[in-house]
């Protein structure tokens, strides 16, 4: 095992969790982020304010990610009438990272290497069929494969590919992956983006 943790206990672990210190974006710590109701959220998300408003936790250090793989359960994402986010990224800083996130009722796939982003793979997002995301390291094929599962998340089977590519392991290297999960807003929003709700994280090499 990696990193898991259930939050089940309403307060925050920070030897696996740093809070208010996104690597992906700028922060916003003032938005609400919090482990509560045996949850982690963030929001509610703002309405009407301009800018770049994203909090959420990455983990406390980098891990060896070499054949690993690292998901996440939404368990209630933004508003689809909005362009809210909802992110699982894992990577090393703002401009290299591999990702999954929901905006405006869309799942996305993404990476960004060297600072350019590219869309992998979008799909209408499906809140049962999309409740848990995964990005895992295929060592056999030197690839980055995201995938995702209804439940049962520890169970064979249960996951479905979404896509897949070579790792680029020069941009984000294997030696030393940070975890995150965050959600914000990037524009004025006029209806209410609402709370995002993550629950059931985990790292782990099989």
């Amino acid at each position: 095992m990696l990193l898991a943790d259930d939050f089940n206990d309403n307060s925050l672990d920070l030897a696996k969790w740093a809070r208010n210190n996104l690597f992906s974006g700028f922060t916003d710590s003032v938005l609400p982020s919090v482990e509560t109701a045996q949850h982690y959220q963030t929001g509610p998300l703002l309405t009407g304010q301009s800018g770049s408003h994203y909090n959420g936790i990455r983990s406390a250090r980098g891990y060896d990610f070499n054949g690993a793989y690292s998901y996440v359960e939404l368990v209630q994402a933004p508003s689809a009438s909005t362009k809210a986010d909802a992110m699982f990224t894992i990577g090393i800083d703002a401009n290299n990272y591999y990702r999954i996130y929901v905006e405006e009722g869309i799942l996305i796939c993404q990476a960004k290497i060297a600072g350019v982003k590219r869309n992998l793979f979008t799909s209408a997002y499906n809140s049962t069929a999309h409740r848990f995301w995964r990005i895992r390291h295929e060592p056999s094929t030197g690839s980055v494969v995201f995938e995702t599962a209804s439940d049962n998340p520890d169970v064979a089977g249960s996951w479905v590919s979404r896509y897949s590519e070579r790792w680029d392991t020069t941009a984000v290297p294997l030696s030393s992956i940070f975890f995150e999960i965050k959600a914000g807003t990037w524009q004025v929003e006029t209806a209410a983006p609402g709370t995002v709700i993550f629950d059931t994280f985990k790292a782990a090499k099989p």
